[in-house]
């Protein structure tokens, strides 16, 4: 597979999502990295944030190959970044490692408004068409009834429960693993 850069600019009715830049480490921290009630439901993050991950996280994603690793995408609001989306390579989750896997968030002053799930269906349509896949996986933490209720909206079904630790949390934090089968989301496209 040829090493490729994410330059695929998606749009919908109300959002461009587009390739991260060095100067949207402002707004990811300030909408995510310094906001726990944001950064709280992901895994990866630590609380108390750390100096220079934002500036890390994007270098890492603009120069690595989207397909083969993370196509992680800027989610904005006329020109205004407002969260991120991404697909991450298959293999990313053991209990679907030929599925790549879609993760988002979305800043609190833009929560409530259906941007996650706008963003979401946009990347689930750039990840079949990236990736050649018959599912997309996700997963969320079993408390984040918002997640979940987005991610059973584009017509992912859960098919198990894992444990990953939370750096944010500090311990353990039970997860529940979905899947979206390729046909299911060409129904619920067909549907709207």
């Amino acid at each position: 597979m040829s090493r490729q850069r994410l330059s695929d600019h998606l749009a919908t009715r109300r959002l461009v999502l587009r390739p991260l830049r060095p100067a949207d480490a402002d707004a990811i921290d300030t909408l995510c990295v310094h906001d726990f009630e944001v950064l709280r439901w992901m895994t990866s993050l630590p609380w108390p944030p750390e100096d220079g991950a934002t500036e890390g996280f994007i270098a890492a994603a603009t120069d690595q190959d989207p397909v083969g690793g993370e196509a992680a995408f800027a989610v904005t609001l006329g020109g205004v970044l407002i969260g991120l989306v991404s697909i991450t390579a298959p293999g990313d989750l053991a209990e679907h490692p030929d599925c790549p896997t879609l993760g988002y968030w979305i800043g609190r002053p833009f929560q409530g408004f259906g941007y996650a799930g706008e963003a979401a269906v946009a990347a689930l349509d750039w990840a079949f068409a990236a990736h050649g896949c018959e599912a997309v996986a996700a997963r969320a933490f079993a408390d984040n009834a918002a997640s979940r209720k987005v991610l059973a909206r584009l017509g992912f079904r859960e098919t198990g429960r894992t444990m990953r630790r939370s750096r944010a949390l500090g311990r353990e934090v039970e997860n529940v693993v979905l899947r979206l089968e390729r046909n299911e989301r060409q129904l619920a496209e067909a549907a709207q």
